[in-house]
C-alpha cells in the first residue's frame, strides 16, 4: 500500500518532469533514448475502440515522434518499453545522493494512434500544451503520436524506499497530483 504523501511524490514527479528515458530493443539489443512527453489523465482508455471496454480511469503518457527514428522504429516493432522518469539531481552538492532521488520505471506498451481516430485530437493537444513549440511537427508526414500505456510502475520514493505499484495506483497519484494534490 503507497501512503498519500508518496502518492503525492510520485503522482508530481510524473507531472513535472517532460523528459523520459526511453529503453527500446534495437535488432534485438537493448538500447535507451530520450523522449519527451505529456500526460494525459483520462476517465477511461483514450485509445479503446470502444467506450464501454475503458476502465474507470487511466493515465497515458503522450509523445510525438518521428519514424525516422531508430526509437520510433523498434517501438513499431515490438511495442513493449519501458520509461524511466527520474527527478531532477540536486544543484548543491550537500543535497541527497543520486541514489536517494525519486525515480519512477513505467513498463508500458506504446501504441501508435491514427489521426483519423477520436482520441487523436485530444492527445494532440495534451502534447501541444506541453511542447506548444512542436505544432509545426503535426504538419510533417513521418511524425506520429504515440501513447504509452503503462503496465505497472516501479518506484523509489527515496533510499531503501523501493514499490511495485499497480497502473491503477499509479493513476490514482497522477490523477490527484494534477488535481492540486
Amino acid at each position: 500500500m503507497i501512503d498519500p504523501d508518496t502518492s503525492l511524490l510520485l503522482g508530481k514527479l510524473v507531472l513535472g518532469r517532460s523528459v523520459a528515458s526511453l529503453a527500446t530493443l534495437h535488432e534485438g539489443r537493448p538500447f535507451a533514448s530520450m523522449i519527451p512527453y505529456a500526460v494525459l489523465v483520462t476517465g477511461r482508455d483514450p485509445h479503446a475502440n470502444d467506450a464501454a471496454t475503458g476502465d474507470a480511469g487511466s493515465i497515458v503518457l503522450v509523445s510525438h515522434v518521428s519514424r525516422l527514428s531508430p526509437h520510433t522504429r523498434d517501438m513499431l516493432a515490438t511495442p513493449e518499453v519501458c520509461l524511466l522518469v527520474t527527478a531532477p539531481e540536486p544543484t548543491d552538492p550537500s543535497g541527497p545522493p543520486p541514489q536517494a532521488l525519486p525515480r519512477v520505471s513505467l513498463p508500458a506498451t506504446a501504441t501508435f494512434v491514427d489521426p483519423a481516430h477520436p482520441a487523436h485530437e485530444a492527445l494532440k493537444l495534451a502534447y501541444l500544451g506541453r511542447f506548444p513549440h512542436a505544432s509545426d511537427w503535426f504538419q510533417l508526414g513521418d511524425f506520429s503520436i504515440v501513447v504509452f500505456e503503462p503496465t505497472s510502475a516501479r518506484f523509489i520514493a527515496g533510499f531503501a524506499r523501493a514499490m511495485t505499484l499497480s497502473p491503477q495506483q499509479l493513476h490514482t497519484a497522477v490523477a490527484a497530483a494534477a488535481a492540486g494534490g
